[in-house]
């Protein structure tokens, strides 16, 4: 089923539905072999991703140590398969800068041989780090089994919902106003939070949540290429970075035009939005009807 919890059926069974289809996903992902298992390894990261997004979610909920647990093994597990796809991702970012050179310098023709060659020949072979992903999902998918629905609420999820907005909200501001790439990062982690805070609620006003989650995307997307502009920087040279440094800064100044202008308008209201998606969820109460024998 897609990633989102539906309305009409009781939320501990919902969340814990979409955590188990996550979870059971990425196993399935991460036994591939060859070709299969580099796409698997990219699809396990986004479901960790989208599983750290719904325990955090939750955080209230399950408390500090079944929350803190929980997010370690997901984490951890995405850092065991994150050094394939980072080094995949720096290949796909020089080759945009490359584009917009009239011609390839030979030092930078070999700086991508270089890329392509640790991308193809990583220090970790895929099969050891989707092994070792595969144990800690099996791990998470046996702590989230044990979990009790009893404090899964509206009240606290929506809770979880606000917090993360005011997480992002004060990450960004911090992230702008400083300039650091880390930072930056820092807050984009907070941003793709968000946005599957949004897919998950979605259904409760399609038509108004699709907006709000496409700027949230949009944001997700021009921080992370900020972030992979910034990986692919440390890997290069004195040389290569005389080259590509005019195009790396140029680039990098437009993507953090665009999260400012971006962030600004996604967490203006955390409180507002927070509320506004709960009433969007519950709708107006019914309405009263009179018992037998009563006067309407």
């Amino acid at each position: 089923m897609a990633f989102q919890i539906r309305r009409d059926a009781p939320l501990p069974r919902e969340l814990g539905r979409v955590i188990q289809e996550q979870l059971v996903g990425a196993l399935a992902e991460l036994s591939a072999h060859g070709d299969t298992l580099r796409k698997g390894v990219y699809s396990a990261r986004k479901r960790g991703k989208r599983l750290r997004a719904t325990i955090r979610l939750m955080r209230a909920a399950l408390g500090e140590e079944r929350y803190a647990e929980a997010n370690a093994l997901i984490r951890d597990a995405g850092r065991a398969l994150g050094d394939a796809r980072d080094a995949e991702v720096r290949v796909e970012t020089l080759d945009g800068l490359l584009a917009e050179l009239p011609a390839v310098p030979e030092s930078l023709q070999t700086l991508r041989d270089r890329l392509v060659a640790a991308r193809d020949t990583p220090e970790t072979p895929p099969e050891h780090a989707a092994a070792e992903a595969r144990r800690l999902y099996a791990q998470a998918l046996d702590l989230a089994s044990s979990w009790s629905g009893d404090t899964l609420t509206l009240d606290a999820l929506i809770s979880g919902f606000e917090r993360a907005l005011r997480d992002g909200r004060r990450e960004g501001r911090a992230a702008v106003m400083s300039g650091d790439p880390e930072r930056l990062h820092e807050w984009r982690k907070q941003v793709k939070h968000h946005t599957h805070h949004l897919r998950l609620f979605r259904l409760a006003w399609p038509e108004l949540m699709a907006p709000r989650q496409e700027e949230a995307e949009a944001l997700g997307t021009a921080l992370g290429d900020h972030h992979d502009l910034h990986t692919l920087r440390a890997q290069l040279n004195e040389d290569e970075r005389a080259l590509l440094d005019p195009l790396i800064h140029a680039r990098a100044a437009r993507l953090e035009a665009k999260a400012r202008q971006l962030g600004a308008r996604l967490f203006a209201d955390p409180k507002g939005a927070a509320r506004q998606v709960r009433a969007w969820w519950t709708g107006w109460p019914e309405p009263k009807r009179p018992k037998d024998g009563e006067q309407g």
